[in-house]
């Protein structure tokens, strides 16, 4: 079939059998085109005889053939020359598209902890020059100052409206951290809160800068500073978690906060103390650690051990150091040793460089990883970001049946490191069951309840507390809220609702604390793995009003302060060679900008 058909339209009604001649597929009638070949063939005899003969069809090809022809007309229009100008002339800085690719380009920076120099480096530049050629790229100096500013105060007031009572609910939890660089100090400032939909929220309210000494005087103003340029008022501060540092809890103690030493830092403690009460143990760790440093140190080393692994079939793992911030880098340590046990006693054989452990060392290695493996789990589920308060005596619950459990290695040795960290558990953590946010946070979980209490002198403790609570929330904000709020329709409603509230069941118009305390405890515990605390009290807390109340303010508490210690291991990054002139301010905004940018999905 030759191009004339595949142009027309009319070629949908029509078929050609022989050169120059179709064949209507509607009526079978012959019609001629003309000629056979050349530029005497055309289709008007066919659009005729649609004309004449099928008007209906031919109104449809007709409506066809003018589409085609305006598509052709724009497929084929050359651009003119304003429009080859307009490609290729910048935007403007008050163009609306300029504006946003200023933004998105800080929004990268800021993410990505990249250098403000990225905007003038040439890679960069070419980058920008092929994706859109008309942006202007500005100088380092605009994205620091100008654009970081604006961007900054639009995220502060985001954050600020979502800290708000009607939104985070009037009581607040916070962690707080201290963090020293090479040329700044800074104090963190971390906020939690449970939302109107029963979700647990964190974000990120300060990186100060600190100057001078880092006295408990100091850290106080500091860190109530940081509250009043959020609006916070004290009594908004459900608890405080921090760490152990002497400055840091006298600093708490003159601000008069509720606060909490950090559950993981004093397990660190409590782990560390036993690992140091047998010599058998702190020996053999010594000997691994040097173990560590030589292949750390040696890339002759690392490519000797890696033959060795090869040979033998083993995996071709790194050796891990350990860190002594973190105890359970050295369980990752003594693991990894016994995994390349065959390799390493191979290549001090061959090559040297550091003592290996002899047969009952090694035996003392493998003991070890037994003990420490369960203690490591629930280390992490006290660091978990989703973690709150009310898991903190669950958990030191399970430590001790742990450190007392007879199944573990029998070794005299680690029966007496067992035994120093059950002595040092019971120690640091002497008066947990004396601290109010912890034990109503426990309580309130629906996956432990009072299950962890270990008398019912506990419970009781709990109830005097919850009633105390209960009669401040009535004695000051409760009162005000419905001096302010409640109409004289409202206190109508309220009174139908008392008057038929036995008649419908209703036992929440009437009942108190201690009646709905009765019935919650009654409801069966949740599966603490599969189940979700907060969307419990969602569902359930049109039948536990009061405790709900509670509830959003007590398991609100992270049960460490690693949120904040997370803040700075992006300082770090924040900090690095080609930002060594940043100032304070600057990385504060930017570590602000970094978290918060990510948890509003960049929406702002």
């Amino acid at each position: 079939m030759d191009r004339l058909q595949f142009k027309s339209a009319v070629w949908k009604y029509y078929t050609q059998p022989t050169p120059g001649k179709a064949v209507c597929n509607t009526c079978n009638e012959g019609v001629s085109m003309g000629a056979t070949t050349g530029k005497n063939k055309n289709t008007s005899n066919l659009w005729s005889h649609l004309r004449i003969h099928h008007p209906e069809l031919y109104e449809t090809a007709q409506k066809k053939r003018e589409s085609e022809s305006h598509q052709d007309d724009a497929t084929s229009s050359q651009p003119t020359i304003e429009d080859m100008f307009q490609k290729q002339r910048k935007w403007t800085n008050s163009d609306d598209r300029s504006k946003l690719t200023d933004k998105l380009v800080l929004e990268m920076i800021v993410t990505d902890n990249q250098p403000f120099s990225v905007v003038s480096d040439v890679g960069f530049k070419r980058l920008m020059a092929a994706a859109e050629p008309r942006y202007a790229l500005k100088s380092d100096k605009y994205y620091r100052t100008e654009k970081l500013q604006e961007v900054h105060h639009k995220i502060v007031d985001k954050i600020k409206a979502l800290i708000q009572p009607e939104n985070a609910g009037y009581f607040l939890s916070f962690t707080t951290d201290c963090w020293s660089g090479v040329t700044e100090s800074l104090m963190s400032l971390t906020c939690h809160f449970i939302n109107t939909e029963w979700k647990r929220k964190q974000v990120i309210l300060n990186t100060r800068a600190m100057n001078g000494s880092h006295t408990g005087e100091y850290l106080k103003e500091t860190f109530l500073n940081m509250l009043e340029d959020w609006k916070i008022s004290k009594d908004r501060v459900a608890l405080v978690l921090r760490d152990s540092g002497a400055n840091i809890v006298k600093g708490m103690r003159l601000a008069e906060l509720p606060d909490l030493s950090c559950t993981a830092h004093t397990l660190q403690l409590v782990v560390n103390d036993g690992l140091a009460s047998q010599r058998a143990v702190t020996d053999v760790t010594a000997m691994l650690k040097k173990c560590a440093t030589h292949f750390h140190h040696s890339i002759l080393a690392k490519q000797r051990l890696r033959v060795i692994q090869r040979e033998l079939g083993l995996p071709e793992h790194n050796i891990i150091q350990a860190v002594p911030t973190r105890w359970n880098s050295t369980l990752h340590m003594l693991q990894r040793m016994l995994e390349q046990k065959r390799a390493l006693t191979i290549y001090c054989g061959e090559h040297g460089g550091f003592a290996g452990p002899n047969a009952h060392q090694w035996d003392l290695v493998s003991n070890l990883i037994e003990t420490l493996l369960p203690i490591e789990e629930v280390t992490l589920q006290v660091s978990h970001s989703n973690s709150s308060a009310s898991c903190i005596m669950p958990c030191l619950t399970v430590l001790k049946m742990l450190l007392q459990d007879d199944e573990g290695p029998s070794t005299k040795g680690i029966r007496m490191l067992r035994q120093a960290m059950r002595e040092s558990l019971d120690k640091r953590f002497s008066k947990v069951e004396d601290t109010k946010t912890v034990v109503l946070a426990c309580l309130l979980d629906p996956c432990y309840k009072s299950h962890a209490f270990s008398s019912a002198t506990t419970l009781s403790k709990a109830k005097g507390w919850l009633k105390e609570e209960e009669d401040a929330n009535d004695g000051n904000a409760h009162k005000r809220q419905r001096r302010e709020h409640t109409s004289f329709r409202s206190r109508v409603d309220e009174m139908f609702s008392s008057l038929l509230a036995h008649h419908t069941g209703d036992l929440l118009a009437s009942s108190c604390v201690e009646d709905e305390l009765h019935l919650y405890l009654k409801e069966p515990v949740i599966d603490r793995r599969k189940g979700d605390p907060l969307q419990w009290w969602r569902q359930n807390d049109g039948h536990f009003k009061l405790l709900a109340k509670q509830a959003r303010k007590f398991l609100c508490a992270p049960s460490s302060s690693v949120p904040s210690e997370r803040v700075f291991s992006e300082v770090s990054a924040i900090y690095e060679s080609k930002r060594s002139r940043l100032t304070g301010e600057h990385a504060e905004q930017l570590c602000f900008l970094h978290h918060n940018l990510v948890l509003l999905n960049w929406d702002y």
